[in-house]
């Protein structure tokens, strides 16, 4: 890859918390979207929450060997491993409302840089949206209802219909989404 600065990266991609007063700012075109869960803490105690959800998500990896080969496996069921003390100290040290206010928004906005919870096409992504939300079937009636609705960020990509699915599939190849049934 010869280019080392992406003019505009994001300006094509449109980024709402999953509420239904998002659907506005939605377009009505042919797209592929995700959803994603949100890093959305509670500000007065963001070193407590984050090392929660650090000890859910996150354990303790190991090597494994078989017949004579090394294995690297995730043990799911090993000790979950916490914040780093480092780390720890570092949001404890985050001590004023504005600087709270500005790590936790940062966290939100970060949420994209792990792997999206589903990965969807739309022919219409506002009216898709909106099925997401409303409808029985929809992802966060399925799989969201655990937490609340605006704690997953919707990013859409607007493009053409004629290689919106063939894209979404694609995707779904390379970034194996939580809750994707489909694997190609």
């Amino acid at each position: 890859m010869e280019e080392t600065v992406h003019d505009n990266f994001f300006k094509n991609f449109i980024v709402v918390t999953a509420t239904i007063s998002a659907a506005d700012y939605l377009p009505e075109s042919s797209g592929i979207y995700a959803f994603y869960h949100a890093f959305d803490f509670l500000e007065n105690n963001l070193s407590e929450y984050i090392d929660n959800r650090i000890k859910n998500t996150v354990f303790k990896t190991k090597f494994f060997e078989e017949d004579n080969r090394s294995k690297f496996i995730v043990d799911t069921c090993g000790e979950s491993v916490g914040l780093s003390p480092k780390m720890e100290q570092f949001i404890k040290a985050v001590s004023q409302p504005k600087e709270r206010r500005i790590l936790k928004n940062l966290l939100i906005s970060c949420s994209i840089l792990q792997r999206p919870d589903y990965i969807g096409t739309a022919i219409n992504l506002r009216n898709r949206f909106i099925q997401h939300l409303e409808r029985d079937d929809g992802f966060l009636s399925k799989y969201g209802n655990f937490r609340a609705n605006d704690e997953f960020l919707f990013v859409c990509f607007p493009c053409p219909k004629n290689i919106s699915r063939e894209l979404e599939s694609l995707l779904i190849q390379l970034c194996q989404p939580k809750f994707n049934t489909q694997r190609s």
